[in-house]
């Protein structure tokens, strides 16, 4: 149970970047104004469907892993987190039921007998589609300025989740108000950043992308 653990707080730890030097603060009043905005943009997600690349910086080497894929989510509690190149993994939660695999070797975990899992997948849900920043039971949330950015940092509060990430920072397009990079930093300085592209939002999603792998 414990390397199945260790897989999916390995796909969680997908995503991450460095906050921008030139990063303004924001006032209380300001950041919850930008929190209001967020949520209001991310009550109306349904669907949400866009490709990924993913650079992994390890703090121990200087060389980078690049990979790239695909993600669907739909509304409430399904996900589809696919990696294609250079290699292919996937990782799958329906609601009730979470799938990791690859070509070699397939796991499918029952959340409701297992609360932890549950509880990976849902931040993992919240952190891709922005809908994280209404849980502040989950997190504490900051607010600054990156010009043509929203910077959301969120601290866990939670002591099985500050194990496993220190901090978790969103970008939002202030245009749109939509998430386009989900950025997380490891507790051993490990970072990986993530770029969502093509993002697609309330389109019709193929409902089969969600289905358990046999």
């Amino acid at each position: 149970m414990e390397s199945k653990m260790n897989r999916i707080v390995t796909i969680l730890a997908v995503f991450l970047f460095a906050l921008s030097a030139t990063a303004s603060p924001l006032t209380p009043k300001q950041k919850q104004d930008v929190i209001n905005k967020i949520n209001a943009a991310t009550s109306g997600l349904r669907t949400m469907s866009c490709t990924f690349t993913q650079t992994k910086y390890l703090s121990l080497l200087s060389d980078k892993m690049v990979s790239e894929g695909r993600m669907c989510y739909s509304r409430p509690n399904r996900l589809r987190w696919e990696y294609n190149s250079p290699y292919q993994y996937l990782f799958i939660f329906n609601g009730t039921k979470v799938y990791v695999g690859n070509k070699s070797r397939k796991d499918v975990i029952d959340t409701e007998s297992n609360i932890m899992f549950k509880e990976v997948a849902r931040i993992m849900m919240g952190t891709v589609t922005g809908t994280a920043l209404s849980g502040s039971s989950d997190f504490s949330i900051d607010v600054t300025d990156g010009g043509n950015l929203w910077l959301v940092s969120l601290v866990p509060k939670k002591k099985d989740m500050r194990k496993m990430f220190s901090k978790i920072v969103l970008s939002f397009v202030k245009t749109d108000r939509m998430i386009s990079e989900i950025n997380i930093y490891e507790k051993n300085k490990d970072r990986t950043n993530i770029k969502l592209k093509n993002i697609k939002i309330n389109g019709v999603v193929n409902e089969t992308l969600f289905a358990i792998p046999k």
